[in-house]
């Protein structure tokens, strides 16, 4: 059986070091109920571990709200969202990130 994949197009910006963001393209293997946080983990544990985003170790309820992102335009937790195909992630005030999907407090 052949296993599906999905392009999860990632927003990568670090203000200490980076003139512009920019987008990096990440091919992740599709598991059912597969959560956009699962994606995350892949990428960093297989194929970019400089990646910076909130990890779900503590939570993957949706209760602390840390992981929300923009997901294809789109408000939403990183952790409780479904893929179910091609993603764009972005963080959920580019204005105040810290590095990629990481943003400080207000």
């Amino acid at each position: 059986m052949k296993q599906s994949s999905i392009t999860v197009r990632l927003f990568r910006f670090d203000p200490h070091t980076d003139k512009t963001p920019l987008y990096r393209d990440y091919a992740v293997p599709l598991d059912p109920g597969m959560s956009i946080m699962n994606a995350l983990d892949y990428i960093y544990h297989n194929l970019d571990p400089t990646i910076a985003y909130f990890d779900h170790a503590a939570c993957t309820l949706g209760i602390c709200a840390r992981c929300t992102g923009r997901i294809n335009g789109m408000a939403g937790l990183l952790c409780q969202t479904e893929l179910t195909g091609d993603v764009t992630i972005e963080p959920i005030n580019p204005d105040r990130v810290v590095r990629d999907l990481v943003v400080r407090k207000r």
